[in-house]
């Protein structure tokens, strides 16, 4: 018996370590900036002024529906009209990106600068803190479109293989807050603004840096001439990108819930209940940094593998994140569930009545954390794989109808712990519910949908084609896949050792172009009347059907009679080279 055939996962576990890391940095500058920032004004300022920062917090999540809109949802259509090989496409949805979220932040300005009072008396401001909380969000709001404009580009330049320049972006952009943050308060002993200010011009660098990348010779994205938009089209992609966007609907239903919880917090607990919100939050960010990082990392290869229906790999790859997920979340609940004192310390909260209010929010959110991320991360994957409806239903009940009507009511029944209940209750229950469903959708689809990843039987020949393996192509094959390879045979006939031998010569070409390339990941498809093969690889670009010596070789002249076309691109960072045929009229 010889070696069996099988798939080794090296090159997808690499590119999402590759894509992970900076990303988890990226987040981590961003989160722990943010944490070290509120912390300095809780040492130098107290905690008084302390909640002046959570009562701007709504303002600043509403954003979040601008950057995901134009950043992940434009991103992914970018990534799938690349996967189909429309390049005119990818760049018309990065330059609508890229002009919609200037446009919409600068009208959000000016909707703050308007209604300023009317927000602020909107969330109830105790009066001891109002004139300190106007000063600090007309400064701020000139933070809004830089934050989003580096966020909405470090979405396409991740996918476009440069991880590294959002977090440098990002970092500089905190650095200089912090810097700045301790100069205004330490050493000029200004006052709550001027931490706003130094935010404003820290992200105004920090835009500066990552706008470099519209120079890069070896960039994929472009941004293309106005005259290419008429008002029709727009409107017609803005509609598509909202669409293949669920999570946009999160981040409404996400402000629209920390508007109400933040109400609530003041309107039945005053500061003490504003400083337990901002605690929570903040407490957030340190699961949050890893969870976003993985989810960043996890959506735009899922999102191309399952256009190529490259099924195994998606489960390899949600499977990882689930993994690491779990991981992180689960000891850090413990902890915050065991000593919510870490928190007290860490954000220098010394009033008694305060600390006591904090500690039983804590206490009660501490798991929550855990029912967060899954929750998150599965909402995630379920855009990414074009499952809408789960996506929408989670975010649903977790974003709005149980923490936003829960708090409501709760608050009613039992005061301010009601607001505590309700978060832990949206938190949880909603990975019930996708648990169930996945359940219904695998009844309803005869078990052809497996486990709780919604993934259907890949019809795939799939090995990993090492440069020890040349010249011995053929190995044991499972019974799945001798299934698959007959049905190949069947459809090419006699012209099936053509196709074996032409990728045997593409490999081969392959591996005489980049001496440091080891491996090839070889998938062969047969779906309908498509039979597609496809070559992956890392490295330097290199196009093996722009090489004449190899186009002119026997094998590939015979495959070129076959009614096939030769493909390639790059999408991911990975030399993407296919062979497709169209197997209807054979």
């Amino acid at each position: 018996m010889g070696e069996k055939l099988e798939r080794r996962y090296a090159f997808l576990e690499k590119k999402y370590n590759e894509l992970l890391l900076p990303t988890f940095f990226m987040v981590m500058s961003e989160k722990v900036c943010a944490v070290i920032d509120v912390i300095i004004i809780g040492f130098l300022l107290g905690s008084v002024q302390l909640s002046v920062v959570n009562l701007a917090s709504p303002m600043t999540y509403i954003t979040g529906i601008f950057y995901i809109l134009f950043g992940q949802g434009g991103s992914l259509l970018a990534l799938r009209a690349q996967s189909q090989l429309k390049h005119e496409k990818v760049n018309y949805y990065f330059t609508l990106s890229v002009l919609g979220i200037v446009l919409v932040t600068i009208l959000y300005i000016l909707f703050i600068f308007l209604f300023i009072d009317q927000i602020l008396m909107f969330f109830n401001t105790p009066q001891d803190i109002f004139k300190l909380s106007k000063e600090y969000l007309l400064m701020l709001m000139f933070f809004y479109p830089l934050n989003c404009y580096i966020l909405v580009v470090s979405f396409f330049i991740r996918a476009d293989g440069f991880p590294k320049m959002p977090f440098y972006a990002v970092l500089i952009a905190n650095i200089l807050n912090i810097i700045l943050d301790i100069v205004f308060l330490k050493g000029f002993h200004m006052g709550i603004a001027y931490t706003a200010l130094a935010s404003v011009l820290g992200y105004l660098v920090g835009a500066i840096y990552i706008s470099t990348y519209f120079f890069k010779k070896n960039g994929t994205f472009r941004l293309v001439s106005l005259a290419k938009f008429k008002i029709k089209e727009i409107l017609l992609s803005i509609k598509e990108i909202i669409i293949n966007t669920p999570e946009v609907i999160g981040k409404i239903f996400f402000a629209l819930k920390m508007s109400v919880l933040t109400y609530l917090c003041s309107t039945y607990l005053g500061v003490a209940g504003l400083l337990a919100f901002l605690v929570y939050d903040n407490s957030e960010s340190f699961v949050y940094i890893f969870l976003s990082g993985i989810m960043k990392t996890m959506s735009p290869i899922v999102a191309v593998l399952h256009k190529e229906m490259d099924y195994e790999a998606v489960e390899y790859i949600i499977s990882r994140s689930v993994r690491d997920v779990l991981f992180i979340s689960f000891p850090i609940s413990v902890l915050f569930f065991i000593y919510p004192e870490i928190l007290l310390k860490l954000f220098n909260v010394v009033n008694p009545y305060h600390a006591e209010v904090i500690s039983l929010a804590i206490r009660i959110t501490a798991f929550s954390l855990v029912g967060r991320c899954m929750s998150y991360l599965l909402a995630n994957y379920a855009q990414a794989i074009e499952y809408n409806k789960i996506s929408s239903i989670i975010t649903f009940l977790e974003e709005f109808l149980f923490a936003v009507g829960g708090a409501l009511i709760l608050t009613r029944i039992s005061g301010g712990i009601g607001i505590w209940i309700s978060i832990l209750i949206a938190e949880c229950v909603p990975l019930l519910v996708y648990i169930i469903y996945t359940l219904h959708m695998q009844r309803n689809y005869k078990d052809k949908l497996h486990r709780l990843f919604m993934l259907q039987d890949s019809n795939l020949i799939t090995w990993t084609y090492n440069r020890r393996d040349v010249g011995k192509i053929y190995k044991n094959f499972d019974d799945e896949t001798k299934e698959t390879l007959l049905a190949i045979e069947n459809e090419l006939k006699d012209d099936a050792a053509v196709l074996s031998n032409s990728i045997n010569d593409i490999c081969n070409d392959l591996f005489d172009n980049n001496p440091n390339l080891e491996e090839i990941d070889l998938t062969i498809r047969l779906i309908d009347d498509e039979l597609r093969v496809a070559l992956t690889t890392e490295g330097a670009m290199y196009n093996p059907f722009s090489n004449d010596a190899l186009m002119k070789s026997k094998n590939i002249e015979e495959l070129s009679k076959l009614n096939c076309q030769f493909e390639f691109d790059e999408i991911l960072g990975f030399n993407k080279s296919y062979i497709v045929f169209n197997t209807e009229n054979r």
